[in-house]
């Protein structure tokens, strides 16, 4: 074994995981709020990784997207956080009236202030 993996090895007991999944969002929203989220919890001191595993937090991003007024939209973002031994700890909502399509391609900024928001609300559920 090598002194780098050893050193891996040792230091994941210590480390704090986070798996992220994100569903029903248009355009890149699903790669754009699991890397925006992902950088939140980094950020915090997670590692994030890209397939569930038994040690992590696991994320759920569920987008929808509802009519609104003339030329807009509702979107609503609910994030469930469940802890590592899979117990639902909390739920984060998320809302927003926003120009109708504009989340149809690139969200940009968009998910960056979606992250930002939610990584505050959903930290309160994540044991420090």
């Amino acid at each position: 074994m090598s002194v780098a993996a050893l050193g891996v090895s040792v230091s994941v007991a210590a480390e704090r995981w986070a798996y992220i999944d994100v569903a029903g969002a248009p355009g890149d929203g699903k790669e754009a709020l699991e890397n925006a989220l992902s950088n939140q919890l980094l950020d915090r001191g997670f590692t994030v990784t890209g397939t569930p595993a038994a040690q992590a937090y696991e994320i759920q991003g569920m987008v929808r997207l509802f009519p609104a007024g003339r030329g807009e939209e509702t979107i609503r973002i609910d994030w469930t956080v469940f802890g590592p031994e899979g117990l639902r700890l909390g739920n984060v909502t998320q809302t927003n009236v926003i120009p109708k399509g504009s989340l149809n391609r690139r969200w940009g900024p968009a998910a960056e202030a979606a992250a930002s928001a939610a990584a505050q609300d959903i930290m309160q559920y994540i044991a420090q």
